[in-house]
């Protein structure tokens, strides 16, 4: 989240005047009112329907399965008919039929369904790593609207506020009373006011319509989030979040599947070495008699009893168990990286909110000596400004770790929180 919107916005200015009028909140109240309101599970429950990652990621899995029926099936059967008999001194007729049904070798059959269903898993698992990434985009796109729509509350609210202070310097300065540098720097602290307020309005709308495309909605459709940032209770232990993630993570399991289907594709190619075979059925007709035959037939790999394929399968094998080796340890280095960011930003948590106090205090007392005359305009607006970067940097924190939780759940294919969203199949 960029952290300009914050710039130059004297929240606590707010805190001094506090004069937002109660009637235009009523209306504004008023016009959201009738807004479609939208909390974060209706929201991850749309794009599991809706996304069109997940849509594509559906229809995939959906043609692996198809293409496992056709794997379990049997070759299709060979028909061979002979008809003779086109001399004008004999009759048309059908000299003889023969069907045959082929069959692979010995095994093959069977090693082909089971890497079939292996492919079918992997789709699956590849469903799961797509709703992981769309879980994030949706949580990190609805926290950044929870907090351009904070921004363009307190943004509003400071607007109205250096609108009234910026009357009172211009009343004083009328009155001989004040600087005229204090009247323009008054005017400056209001303009920089009204950029902040349109700036963070512009900044929510563009958040709206992303959901809304993650959604698989159209963008200009209307509504109004109804969450709000919350503070984070992130207890777990580094090893224990390896571990689960190790168990969980779709990529890992992957990999392991994909090592499974090389390895029986590997004894699939072996076998492949024995002969296949068929079998048959022929009628004959010959002299106005009909006769019958039973076929067997077999195909003998006897020039290169399939080394190519086999060697080709090998090398598969050993490339896919060395991308296991590495997939865990990459899994396991996001999960610590994202396991330090998330500590980080809970300790930056706690201290943000220790200076709230120390901010609140620095308020009051500013105000006081300024109204009794004991510190000019400029040293007034300082401490103010120090002041609301408190506050900024208390939301900017929070909003920090509640990204970095969402992001450690992804690496873990799990959720850390007590709603469990992210775990649920819709």
């Amino acid at each position: 989240m960029s952290t300009q919107l914050f710039r130059g916005i004297p929240l606590l200015i707010l805190s001094v005047f506090l004069c937002v009028g109660p009637a235009r909140a009523q209306q504004n109240s008023g016009a959201v009112s009738s807004l479609e309101k939208l909390s974060f599970r209706e929201s991850l429950e749309l794009a599991y329907k809706q996304n069109p990652l997940m849509v594509e990621g559906k229809k995939t899995l959906e043609g692996s399965q198809g293409g496992l029926i056709t794997t379990r099936a049997f070759h299709n059967p060979e028909v061979e008919l002979e008809i003779g008999g086109f001399k004008e001194d004999r009759d048309v007729n059908l000299d003889s039929i023969e069907i045959k049904q082929p069959f692979d070798p010995f095994g093959v059959h069977f090693l082909k369904s089971k890497i079939a269903q292996g492919e079918v898993k992997i789709q699956e698992e590849n469903l799961r790593s797509i709703w992981m990434e769309v879980y994030l985009n949706v949580g990190q796109t609805y926290l950044k609207i929870i907090l351009h729509k904070k921004q363009m509350e307190l943004a509003s609210q400071n607007l109205e506020a250096m609108r009234r202070f910026f009357s009172s310097v211009q009343l004083r300065y009328s009155s001989g009373q004040a600087l005229k540098n204090d009247f323009q720097r008054a005017k400056i602290e209001l303009l920089k006011a009204e950029n902040d307020y349109l700036s963070a309005q512009n900044e929510l709308q563009i958040g709206k319509a992303r959901l809304n495309l993650i959604l698989g909605r159209p963008m200009e459709d209307e509504f109004e989030i109804v969450e709000e940032l919350k503070e984070e209770n992130f207890t777990a232990t580094l090893e224990d979040l390896k571990t689960v993630g190790v168990m969980n993570r779709p990529d890992i399991k992957m990999a392991d599947l994909k090592l499974d289907i090389t390895k029986k594709n590997l004894l699939k190619e072996h076998l492949n070495r024995l002969p296949a075979y068929y079998v048959g059925f022929k009628r004959i007709n010959e002299e106005d008699r009909d006769d019958y035959a039973i076929l067997v037939g077999v195909n003998v790999p006897l020039w290169n009893l399939n080394q190519g394929e086999v060697k080709k399968a090998k090398t598969q094998n050993d490339i896919q168990e060395q991308r296991v080796k590495t997939s865990r340890a990459e899994a396991a280095f996001e999960i610590y990286e994202a396991y330090l960011t998330a500590q980080l930003h809970h300790k930056q948590l706690d201290i943000t909110k220790r200076s709230l106090d120390e901010a609140d205090e620095l308020l009051r007392l500013a105000n006081l000596r300024y109204s009794e005359g004991k510190i000019d305009f400029l040293n007034y607006l300082d401490q103010v400004k120090a002041a609301t970067q408190a506050k900024v940097d208390y939301y900017q924190a929070l909003f920090n770790l509640t990204r970095s939780v969402s992001e450690l759940e992804v690496f873990l294919a799990q959720s850390l929180r007590q709603e469990d969203l992210f775990d649920e199949t819709y």
